[in-house]
């Protein structure tokens, strides 16, 4: 029987999500990760935000703790230059890159977007800011379009753009890519086994949990800062959870939920009523009646047998 073209396969072209991705993992490849992790005490916030009417997002209190941290910890806010010769540049503040998911032209893509200096801003300036990027048209925003922009191009023209962008300036690496990413599976119940990224610092937060606290993974540049920075890093962003931003988040909003109204992302369903009649004794004797009548006949019929 002769092969159709459909039992041959096809070839899919390159969408512009999946260039930019293969993009950013060209340049993830030469940088030499090394990953840990660590369980983050967030107990208080937790509680907190189940008492809080409109609290802030994990995503917002992760960027705002690893920003406040890089203040004390300027490893933070450094990024290995290999030109014009091998050293490290300093940021002068912080730069978050937020790795998220949207819909674009009908394919479901990871966009990064950076989120200049949020050390200086509240949460709610945060949380409003990450919210804008994954649902604001993409033209709105400029780092968005440059992604796209720059995915249209041919592939040489691409990877030159990506080169001058990485390592052309510090300062310049620092606006367009972050000092450090942030990402999360937790909204899907889901953790992360591996990652690959440029930027120097890339963490991973899972789903908080009363006992066990909340996964905090970390994949760094072993050429910027070492495994003992890395844990120091981690304490002090669990100090801040239970410190200045369990003060912010109770100074966002003075009207607490009510008691018993807990956060949930379940979707409840309105239940039906009933309503109880009272029965007279003369409605019960005479709806039980022809039951009685029954079990007489069949008492009958057992008789004569």
């Amino acid at each position: 029987m002769p092969r159709t073209q459909t039992d041959r396969g096809r070839n899919v072209p390159f969408s512009l999500p999946r260039r930019w991705v293969n993009d950013l993992l060209h340049f993830a490849k030469k940088v030499p990760l090394v990953s840990g992790e660590r369980h983050l005490r967030v107990r208080s916030m937790m509680e907190l935000r189940r008492r809080t009417k409109n609290p802030p997002t994990w995503s917002a209190l992760m960027i705002k703790a690893i920003s406040k941290v890089s203040v004390g910890i300027p490893e933070l806010r450094r990024a290995y230059m290999p030109y014009p010769w091998p050293h490290i540049y300093e940021a002068p503040h912080s730069v978050a890159a937020v790795v998220f998911d949207r819909v674009y032209e009908g394919e479901h893509a990871a966009f990064i977007a950076p989120i200049m200096y949020p050390e200086r801003r509240s949460l709610a300036e945060i949380a409003a800011k990450t919210e804008a990027l994954r649902t604001d048209p993409i033209e709105n925003h400029g780092a968005l379009r440059r992604l796209v922009r720059t995915a249209k191009l041919p592939w040489p023209l691409r990877r030159a753009v990506w080169n001058i962008g990485m390592y052309g300036s510090g300062y310049m690496r620092a606006c367009n890519f972050g000092t450090f990413a942030i990402n999360s599976l937790a909204g899907m119940r889901g953790r992360m086994l591996q990652s690959m990224c440029p930027i120097t610092s890339h963490f991973y937060y899972g789903l908080p949990h009363k006992v066990d606290g909340m996964l905090f993974q970390v994949a760094f540049d072993h050429r910027v800062f070492d495994v003992y920075t890395m844990m120091r890093l981690a304490n002090e962003i669990e100090a801040e959870f239970n410190g200045e931003l369990l003060e912010e988040v109770k100074t966002m909003n003075d009207t607490p939920r009510a008691d018993g109204e807990v956060e949930s992302h379940r979707v409840s369903l309105p239940r039906p009523r009933f309503q109880m009649q009272q029965v007279s004794d003369e409605e019960i004797h005479a709806a039980a009646l022809p039951v009685r009548r029954l079990a007489s006949a069949v008492a009958g019929s057992g008789d004569h047998q």
